[in-house]
Order: structure tokens, then C-alpha cells, then sequence
């Protein structure tokens, strides 16, 4: 959890071993060199040296005052209760710091979009399997026996199934964009652990160091800028997604939306190879058998009344339901998963990014911030 990454023992230990030493050590050198530059340019009466002197104290000391107000923002975030926040909001939701719950928002981000991607697979391998039926249709039917087929192979070959090819197309494109939500997650998690694992800490010590060095004060002030922004604005951001939970990754329906049960798509549903009485009985049937197995809660009964069609069983053995064919849902569902794993996560990217900006900015820096997104 990255509430034990940052504000655990481990992490009090290594800010306090080794990211206040390496500060300490980029301050008191800048301060030497801020010392020998102004000596010099008093012994020799050179007044740009005294003046680019005066003015880099300056700079160290908004530069050291920065790296004090982030370690006391994040040692605010790690006392923060969301819980209570949510309840300002009528929001209820687990108890957590900040930095847990932006964890928990991209795990539950990753997981809605799985659920997502599971549903949309089992629809396209159900469509999949129909549409490759075949039947041939004797002529001069009378009832369900064709009695061409009696005097001959006369009749004509048909997809029973054959329409659903045109879902298949819409859910392809669906499952794309859900492949491309789940990954988004994914790769926000390997943000976060690039961010939360001490490396972004290490651009503390260097920013104030390069501030004070001559045509480097941008990129000095750029590295105190992106650690600040990453290690508030982007999981105070996510942090907020979290709250909002409820509504965007559906957390009290087990990650899918109302009216979706993901113990209803469990792929595992070809019939047995070695079960000789039910690959007879399906092939009696015909396709519907196929269609009953997928998309039946009760595929026993689906298949019975399937049957009863063709007059093999008594017509007490009735009931028929493919509940779980929902199309819209399956697409509403990768539409939720998009906005839930991909939307929400690239807008706290954005403003993380927005913010380097403004942070530069306050340093009396300009950043150009399309290139910097471009990098990004």
C-alpha cells in the first residue's frame, strides 16, 4: 500500500536517514559556493558576483522553505481519514489515508476493468461459437422433420445463428478500448511505484543543489516541482476518484454494475468432452443447446424446453431464459470501465502536470509545459 510506502516506519527511516542528508548536503554546499562567489566578487569589486550571490541565498532559502512545506503536506496527508472527508459529503467509505486510498482507487480501477473485459470476452466467445453453426434445412418440411432429405440431399445450408456477426463487430471495438483501460491502470500502478519507491525523493537534494548553479535554476526548480506535484496533487487527486467510488467502479455491487453478477460469466461452460450423454443430448437439440448453455441461468431446463420444440421430451419440461445476453450492459460496462480507469486517472495526470507549471512558476520560473506533456 503506498500508505506504507510513505508514511510507514520504513519511509520515516528513509527520509530521515537519507533524503534530510542528501538536503543537507546539497544546502550546505550550495551554501559554500554562494560564500566563495561573494568573497570573490568583493576582493576583486566585481558587483554581478556579489549580486548573483545575494540573489542564490535567496533562492536557497525558498528552495529549502519548498522541500519543509512538502514533507509537512505529506505528513498531513498521512493522518487524513477519507472516511471522514466522504462523510463531510454524505460519502461513506472505508477508512484510510490519502496515499491507501489513491492505491486503492487504481486497484479497484484495475479490477472493474477486468470484470469488464471478462464480460465482454464471454459474449464475443459465445457469438463466436453460434455464428459458426451450420444447418442444413431439408425441403418440404412438415413440422421440424424435412422430408427432402427422405428422397435425397435436397435442401439448403443456413447459419441459425448467422445475425449475431454484427455484435461482434461493436464488441470487438469495445473490448479494445477496455484492454486499453485495464492497461491504463496497470501503468498508473507502475507510476505509482516509480513515484512512492524514493526515487522522486532523490530529486529533492538536486533541485536545491541545481538552483543554485548558473543556466540550471529551470531544471532545478523543474525536479522540486515534479516531486511537490507528484507526491500531493496526484494522489490528492485519486484520492478524490476514491471517494467517488461508489458510483465509479461500483464497489457495493462487487465491481460491476447493477444488474451484471460476474458469477453469472464464468467461462468455463463447454461441455464436458467425456460426458457422452450430454454432448448426445446437445446434438439432438442443435444449436439452441449452444445458445441455452451460454446464456441460460438454467441450462438444463433452456436445453428441455429447446427439446420440447422438437417433440423428444413430455411438455411438463418447460422454461427458457437467456438472461444473460445483455448486450447494452456488456457496452455500458467497458464505457464505465473507459471512464473509470482511463478518464479520471489521465485528468489527475493532467492537472499533476498542470501544476509542475504554477509550482515552477511560484519559484520565478517559466516552464514550457508542452514539452514537458510531450516528454510525459
Amino acid at each position: 500500500m503506498a500508505g506504507m510506502l510513505v508514511c510507514g516506519a520504513a519511509f520515516g527511516t528513509f527520509l530521515a536517514g537519507t533524503i534530510v542528508p542528501f538536503v543537507a548536503a546539497a544546502a550546505f554546499t550550495t551554501i559554500m559556493l554562494i560564500t566563495l562567489t561573494f568573497m570573490v566578487g568583493r576582493a576583486m569589486g566585481n558587483a554581478k558576483l556579489t549580486l548573483w550571490a545575494k540573489t542564490e541565498l535567496v533562492q536557497l532559502v525558498v528552495s529549502i522553505v519548498s522541500v519543509g512545506i512538502l514533507v509537512m503536506v505529506i505528513n498531513i496527508f498521512c493522518v487524513i481519514d477519507m472516511s471522514e472527508v466522504g462523510g463531510f459529503f454524505g460519502i461513506t467509505a472505508p477508512s484510510m489515508n490519502v496515499y491507501n486510498a489513491f492505491i486503492a482507487y487504481l486497484n479497484e480501477s484495475m479490477t472493474y476493468s477486468h470484470n469488464a473485459l471478462t464480460v465482454i470476452r464471454y459474449h464475443l466467445e459465445a457469438y463466436t461459437v453460434m455464428t459458426y453453426f451450420n444447418a442444413f434445412m431439408c425441403d418440404f418440411a412438415v413440422g421440424n422433420i424435412g422430408l427432402g432429405c427422405f428422397f435425397g440431399y435436397s435442401g439448403q445450408q443456413e447459419q441459425p445463428f448467422g445475425g449475431y456477426g454484427a455484435q461482434m463487430a461493436t464488441l470487438n471495438a469495445f473490448f479494445a478500448s477496455t484492454i486499453i483501460a485495464y492497461f491504463s491502470a496497470m501503468n498508473s500502478l507502475f507510476i505509482l511505484l516509480f513515484v512512492y519507491k524514493g526515487f522522486v525523493f532523490l530529486f529533492l537534494p538536486l533541485g536545491v543543489f541545481l538552483r543554485a548553479m548558473p543556466y540550471l535554476r529551470g531544471f532545478g526548480s523543474l525536479l522540486i516541482a515534479l516531486a511537490i506535484s507528484f507526491l500531493t496533487i496526484f494522489p490528492f487527486m485519486l484520492g478524490v476518484c476514491y471517494l467517488m467510488g461508489g458510483v465509479l467502479v461500483d464497489r457495493a455491487n462487487g465491481y460491476a454494475p447493477s444488474g451484471i453478477s460476474m458469477d453469472d460469466y464464468d467461462e468455463q461452460i463447454f461441455i464436458d468432452s467425456e460426458d457422452f450423454a450430454a454432448q448426445l443430448g446437445s446434438s439432438m437439440v442443435g444449436p439452441d443447446a449452444v445458445r441455452c448453455t451460454y446464456f441460460s441461468s438454467d441450462s438444463a431446463a433452456c436445453i428441455a424446453t429447446a427439446a420440447l420444440s422438437l417433440g423428444i421430451i413430455p411438455p411438463d419440461a418447460v422454461g427458457e431464459s437467456f438472461d444473460k445476453d445483455n448486450i447494452p450492459g456488456a457496452v455500458a460496462f467497458a464505457a464505465y470501465a473507459f471512464i473509470a480507469a482511463v478518464f479520471f486517472p489521465t485528468i489527475a495526470l493532467l492537472a499533476t502536470i498542470a501544476s509542475v507549471s504554477y509550482i515552477t512558476r511560484l519559484m520565478g520560473e517559466e516552464i514550457d509545459l508542452s514539452r514537458l506533456t510531450q516528454m510525459v
